[in-house]
């Protein structure tokens, strides 16, 4: 099978030390035939703080160049770039996206809202004091998923499950409760002609994606890419085995990959 893995991160991220060739040849080992790289690009920092709504193209495209042509017939490399927060300023986030090279773009949120203070997901789930702290994160982040998908700047919605990573595992939330706003966002996903990652969290989250999986599905959702996020090498195609098994009981047969940010389609089983 023609093998993808369509998010992970390099040193261009702030939070990955990894060059682009480690990763790709840690793909590569990993069976991967196709990566892209999807480095950060967030408009908030941990703390709300607002960071440059315009991307600097020059560190992750000079990367790419190098490496483009460096394994023909062995992978394929294409370019990027993972929006963090898009919905603070969505027409600068279109202009810094008319990049020629640009290939894909996940549209992801990783801070609360400016309404609720802008604070990363990541430090406020870690904060949480109890089940309404969750719930509070995940109500403004349903609230934010709704304002995403009426942008134009993104070609799959990233992570959508991310605030459980890190919202305390005790307090037993899921996304259930939100179904019916979920089914909406989804609807408008699938109208546009976009689609969601599966993303499996450097191999920590597999089973959890299988409700939102079989929902998008039953929606009529196809436009589905599998990704890693991995920052390091080791963590390339993590748990994509399983990953792969689930995606196929959900109902899935095809994986996307993408060309000037149009959606490919590549069977599973081939």
């Amino acid at each position: 099978m023609y093998l993808s893995d369509y998010h992970f991160h390099t040193l261009c991220s702030s939070d990955s030390p990894a060059p682009l060739a480690q990763q790709a040849k840690a793909a590569m080992a990993a069976g991967v035939r196709e990566i892209c790289v999807t480095d950060h690009w967030n408009l908030l920092d941990q703390q709300g703080n607002r960071l440059p709504a315009v991307y600097d193209w020059g560190p992750s495209l000079a990367q790419w160049k190098k490496l483009r042509s460096r394994w023909p017939g062995r992978l394929e490399l294409r370019l990027g770039v993972e929006v963090g927060n898009g919905v603070l300023d969505s027409a600068a986030v279109d202009a810094s996206l008319t990049l020629p090279e640009l290939d894909f773009v996940i549209g992801s949120l990783h801070s609360q809202s400016a309404r609720a203070g802008g604070l990363g997901i990541f430090t406020a789930a870690r904060a949480c004091a109890g089940k309404e702290d969750g719930t509070a994160i995940l109500d403004d982040y349903m609230d934010m998923l709704e304002e995403l998908v009426d942008t134009r700047g993104w070609d799959v919605l990233g992570h959508i499950i991310y605030p459980l990573r890190y919202i305390p595992a005790e307090y037993g939330l899921d996304l259930h409760p939100w179904r019916d706003r979920l089914a909406e966002i989804l609807r408008r996903v699938i109208s546009q002609g976009k689609g969601i990652e599966f993303n499996t969290s450097a191999g920590a989250t597999v089973d959890q994606w299988r409700e939102v999986l079989a929902l998008y599905r039953d929606l009529g959702g196809q436009v589905l890419t599998l990704g890693s996020d991995a920052h390091r090498p080791q963590q390339m195609a993590a748990a994509f085995p399983e990953a792969l098994e689930l995606i196929r009981e959900t109902g899935f047969r095809w994986l996307c990959v993408y060309r000037s940010r149009t959606p490919l389609f590549c069977k599973i089983d081939s």
